[in-house]
């Protein structure tokens, strides 16, 4: 508030009343003060662990990596290397197929099937329909990559087709020691499925429900998996692997590795790029 007061001489003077401003802040102090908090300051006692040099942490750190497998698939379009610490398996060579499912005539319900074999020229390109030579067929009519395992004795080889054993329901059957199965079994013979968490063992009764067909890489890689963790149980990185893939390598190949690798005890994937 402003207070206009009078001299001797009669002119006036103004005076700023600050009454009412210390009044407000008489009222506002306390209720600032019981709204305020306040920290508390506690004191925990701890015992700090014994000081350790450098080279004590760094014999540490190597006795943990070398305790650990550290597996790890490595994916070419020549094929799959499984590797791990001081180790690596022989290459699974591929020769690769895609299936092509498409409707002739178009706009009918009918549906054929084309495999078109893959080679390093016509990995890019995509069939004229078998039909209708007019049409070239798409990426949506492509319902499968298929990768059969080959064998060869060097990379310039043409290889051989594996040949794998599987029963009516297309399982891949097994040896007891976890190998894959190549030939149709005799009546009374044991073989065993290949699965993760319920591998079955089957006395063969009928021969004829199994049949010899091509064995597809995937299944290779799931034998080996299988047969590692077997052999390692207890290692510390136990369920862990990497998956190394070239950059022109097609996706669909990277997933359903990735898919073997999770249905068969190693849900933990990390991927890289391997260097050209």
């Amino acid at each position: 508030m402003i207070r206009r007061t009078r001299n001797k001489e009669g002119s006036g003077e103004e005076n700023v009343d600050l009454l009412p401003m210390m009044g407000l802040f008489c009222i506002l102090l306390p209720f600032l003060l019981a709204c305020a908090s306040f920290a508390a300051v506690k004191v925990i006692d701890i015992n700090l662990p014994e000081v350790q040099t450098v080279v004590q942490k760094q014999e540490q750190k190597k006795d943990k990596v070398d305790e650990g497998l550290l597996l790890c698939i490595f994916i070419t379009d020549e094929g799959l290397v499984l590797g791990a610490q001081n180790a690596i398996l022989p290459t699974t060579f591929t020769r690769e197929v895609h299936k092509y499912v498409y409707h002739y005539p178009v706009g009918t319900a009918n549906k054929e099937t084309f495999l078109y074999p893959i080679t390093k020229k016509t990995k890019t390109v995509l069939p004229p329909c078998p039909k209708d030579p007019s049409r070239q067929l798409t990426l949506f009519e492509r319902e499968e990559i298929i990768l059969y395992a080959v064998q060869k004795d060097n990379p310039a080889d043409t290889g051989k087709l594996i040949d794998a054993l599987y029963d009516e329901f297309g399982q891949v059957m097994t040896l007891g020691t976890g190998a894959i199965a190549n030939a149709v079994p005799d009546t009374g013979d044991t073989l065993y499925t290949l699965s993760f968490d319920n591998r079955r063992m089957i006395l063969v009764d009928n021969p004829k429900r199994f049949t010899v067909r091509n064995l597809t890489v995937y299944d290779e890689l799931a034998s080996r998996l299988l047969r590692i963790r077997s052999r390692y149980p207890n290692v510390p990185d136990q369920g862990e692997i990497r998956i190394a893939a070239e950059d022109d390598v097609v996706f669909d190949k990277l997933v359903h590795v990735m898919d073997v690798c999770r249905l068969y005890g190693y849900p933990k994937i990390s991927l890289a790029k391997l260097a050209n």
